[in-house]
């Protein structure tokens, strides 16, 4: 059978960007014709007049780099191919214990200064550090000659150097290194392999490095990892994996591989295909044999997004109870700062994990009906009302290991409030979605947003007191609000700064100023009669369309009062202070949906430009927070639209009304998380039943047991209990999702395993790069992998995503005339269309 193919684009390579290909005089030896270096722009000279360098300015970033002629004129090195004195010592071990004694030391040829024919300095490098080597000749001929010679070698050369250690003198001595109180008098050094004079740029020249592009940096990355700063990550990611295994270890994990060749089944991001040359299982493929005969089959493997199933199937097998892994993932999906298509992750899963709250009552654990389970999501605060409690109890364990490990210092800080169980705090994905916005906040700042709906009523109703703020599950449409940002005797924001913080949410956010937070009656007034916000929310309110005329305004002042007075509390103002305020207006789909709002995305914003002017404190300390009872189901959104028939459709809301209505709307429904997470105790009713089918109108009421670990505003981690009854994962595949029984098959390995009486189990994958980026200070996970692939996924280092190699397609029955290509399709049972 044919298959269609599509092949990647080539990307657009910047100038600045080296083209690499098999025949590229980049991998060639340094024996082909190059430009003279005068081609090429370069740097003011270094201390020593003997070495400039090549920047890579545009002017000249797109050469060819060779050797011929950049070092026609200059002495010749060759490297050493013979035995040689292994290293006594590191670099950067040495300091003024080891004064006296004779060391040979190993490394690169970091700077070099002659002074005159008779005295020189070098800068000898590796990975722990450096150490100053000083050439003092006395008269000595054979001294002279080296100094002669080194002052000739190219800078990064690999070199050997044997000497005594002495104390440096006390004006010259450098108390910021641990090396810095003494210095090598060399005897001998021996070039171990020359380093090429036309490096794209020199790793120790810092004075120079944002002359450096990125790409030419990403494209030389063995080169950019001898910065210290991008060295230093890697070794400490290194340590931190260390302290993670050990830890898992002491908790009675058990490290266990799982397969990366998988098969391809519909679980959420697009996946990588590896075609293979097997033929398909006969549990795949469909048709009789000899028609599979005839046109065969093309068979694929598909790279695992995570070892979900693998892990649910080993804790079913009972070969352990506690599984990890620092697991290689994959998911084929737009670059950002914070991801890459190949990524790892910190993965483990736990057998007999309980499926609610260790207080749960066995009441609250079998009820079944709404009606005896009906609770206000603000009570889920600090609470973990689901299962899995197991699994944070490690987690929270594991992270205080890393962060100690880190040199981070302790978390006890999380510790403070006596009337807390764990350390992490818990928000519900309700509460962190109306309080902050976000279902990754930032806690380190207040800037809290305001539900006012409930102050939006008519004069005329009899009710003295305002209405309640709904409750997750509770349907209102829109919510309406407000963050208030209060001025402050340290300072304000200037107009134009204001404007260009509103400037990406026009049409969504309102900002309205009044001269003091007292003045709530002028707030209401001036929301009533200009805010289009309100507007809107009135057309959309619960008790039906209300005009602003009919809006009682004092009720309105009265929670516009509370309201500040709680902001001003939790921004740490005096509460007998005054100042203007500035009030941002917005509306959200009430319940809240997605992983952000209009105010939680001005909220960082906000936060951010505050910060950078020193008017908002920010917490330096690390602010995690577990977040829970996240909806199990949602409609498809870009990231996960493999699960969804919908290209684009309504909102969660707005279908799951239209169902309720009997409308025509089509909703797919999608997990939220993956389809393995189990739903919360109190909600498992509406997949009880299979009789009828499960209501459509009731699915996106469903809170999951999946909990997501934050820290200062970033997910760094995602778990859940999962359904480890047969009967409940295949009314979720066939019911809720729609899988169509050949998609339902694909998960045939796991139902069978599921019904042989698989423990109640759930876990969790931390991502270990994102993590590893907060430890580290990086402003990006590319900062922390040795080798990423830059935002485009291309990788500059080894040239991927290629075209298929000539070589590969070599086949020697090949009895048409064929391209290289064609013919390695062929290999694999696919043909162009």
């Amino acid at each position: 059978m044919a298959c269609r193919l599509t092949a990647l684009p080539r990307p657009n390579t910047a100038r600045s960007l080296l083209r690499l290909g098999r025949a590229s005089p980049h991998l060639a030896a340094s024996t082909a014709p190059l430009p003279s270096p005068s081609s090429c722009r370069q740097t003011p000279r270094l201390r020593h007049p003997a070495r400039c360098f090549v920047t890579s300015s545009p002017k000249c970033s797109s050469h060819s780099i060779d050797s011929s002629s950049a070092q026609a004129d200059a002495p010749t090195h060759s490297a050493h191919h013979g035995a040689f004195h292994p290293s006594t010592h590191r670099c950067g071990e040495l300091d003024q214990h080891h004064a006296g004694q004779q060391v040979v030391l190993a490394g690169w040829l970091d700077s070099l200064r002659i002074v005159s024919k008779h005295l020189g300095f070098v800068a000898l490098r590796d990975h722990t550090g450096s150490v100053q080597l000083v050439l003092q000749a006395d008269g000595d001929e054979r001294l002279e000659a080296l100094i002669a010679s080194t002052s000739s070698m190219p800078l990064q050369s690999v070199v050997l150097a044997t000497g005594h250690v002495q104390l440096r003198p006390e004006a010259d001595r450098n108390p910021s290194l641990p090396s810095g109180f003494i210095e090598i008098r060399l005897s001998s050094l021996q070039l171990l392999n020359p380093a090429r004079r036309d490096l794209p740029f020199l790793p120790s020249d810092s004075q120079h490095a944002d002359r450096i592009s990125p790409e030419v940096r990403a494209r030389y990355r063995y080169l950019d990892l001898r910065r210290k700063a991008l060295g230093d990550n890697i070794r400490l990611r290194s340590r931190i994996a260390q302290s993670i295994r050990t830890h898992l270890y002491d908790q009675d994990f058990l490290e266990i591989e799982t397969p990366i060749l998988l098969r391809s089944t519909p679980e959420g991001a697009r996946e990588f295909l590896v075609p293979t040359r097997i033929a398909s299982s006969p549990s795949s493929t469909a048709g009789s044999q000899q028609q599979q005969q005839r046109h065969p089959e093309p068979s694929f493997y598909a790279l695992p997004q995570s070892p979900q199933q693998p892990k649910q199937l080993l804790i079913a097998s009972g070969v352990t109870d506690r599984y990890f892994q620092i697991a290689k993932c994959f998911r084929d999906e737009d670059g950002r700062k914070d991801r890459q298509p190949e990524f790892t992750q910190i993965d483990l899963e736990m057998g007999f994990v309980s499926g609610g709250p260790p207080s749960a009552s066995k009441h609250a654990a079998a009820a079944a009906t709404a009606a005896e389970v009906e609770v206000d999501a603000r009570d889920a605060q600090g609470q973990w009302r689901i299962g899995g409690h197991q699994v944070r109890d490690v987690i929270e364990g594991l992270i205080a290991r890393i962060w100690a490990a880190a040199g981070k210092g302790s978390l006890d800080h999380l510790y403070e409030d006596p009337g807390r169980k764990r350390g992490f705090p818990v928000l519900s994905y309700w509460t962190a979605m109306t309080t902050y916005g976000s279902d990754k906040p930032d806690l380190r700042y207040g800037l809290r947003i305001s539900d006012i709906s409930s102050g939006l009523r008519h004069h005329e109703d009899a009710a003295e007191s305002p209405s309640p703020s709904p409750a997750q599950n509770e349907d209102v449409g829109v919510a309406l609000e407000i963050l208030p940002h209060h001025h402050t005797n340290a300072g304000k924001l200037s107009n134009k700064e204001l404007e260009g913080l509103l400037a990406p949410f026009r049409g969504q956010v309102e900002r309205f100023r009044i001269a003091s937070w007292h003045n709530t009656n002028e707030l209401a007034a001036l929301l009533l009669k200009k805010s289009q916000r309100v507007r809107h929310a009135l057309s959309h309110h619960r008790d039906g369309e209300l005009q602003a005329s009919e809006v009682d305004v004092d009720r309105l002042s009265s929670h516009l009062a509370k309201v500040l007075a709680s902001s001003r509390a939790s921004e740490g103002i005096a509460a007998d202070g005054d100042g203007a305020v500035d009030v941002f207006v917005s509306t959200r789909p009430s319940p809240p949906e997605g992983g952000s709002t209009p105010l939680g995305d001005l909220r960082k914003s906000l936060a951010s430009l505050l910060s950078s002017k020193g008017l908002l404190s920010v917490s330096m300390k690390p602010q995690f927070a577990w977040i829970t009872e996240f909806p199990l189901f949602t409609l498809a959104d870009e990231d996960k639209n493999e699960l969804s028939r919908l290209s684009s459709g309504p909102t969660a809301a707005a279908a799951a009304a239209a169902a309720a209505a009997g409308g025509g709307v089509e909703t797919r429904w999608q997990s939220s998380h993956h389809p393995f997470t189990a739903p919360m105790a109190e909600d498992a009713h509406v997949l009880a039943n299979r009789a009828g089918g499960v209501d459509a109108s009731r699915v996106g009421s469903v809170r999951g047991q999946h909990y997501d670990l934050v820290l200062d505003g970033q997910e760094i981690g995602g778990g859940s209990v999962r359904i480890h009854d047969a009967a409940m994962q295949r009314r979720v595949f066939e019911d809720v999702l729609k899988l169509t029984p050949s998609e339902t098959s694909r998960f045939s390995h796991l139902l069978h395993a599921l019904s042989c009486g698989a423990p109640p189990h759930g876990g969790i994958a931390l991502g270990f790069d994102r993590l590893m980026a907060i430890v580290c200070g990086a402003t990006s996970i590319r900062d922390v992998i040795p080798f990423p692939k830059m935002g485009s996924g291309v990788d500059p280092v080894f040239g991927s995503p290629s075209t298929i190699d000539d070589e590969a397609g070599s086949s020697s029955d090949s009895t048409t005339e064929l391209t290289r290509s064609d013919e390695v399709l062929r290999l694999y049972g696919l043909r162009r269309l």
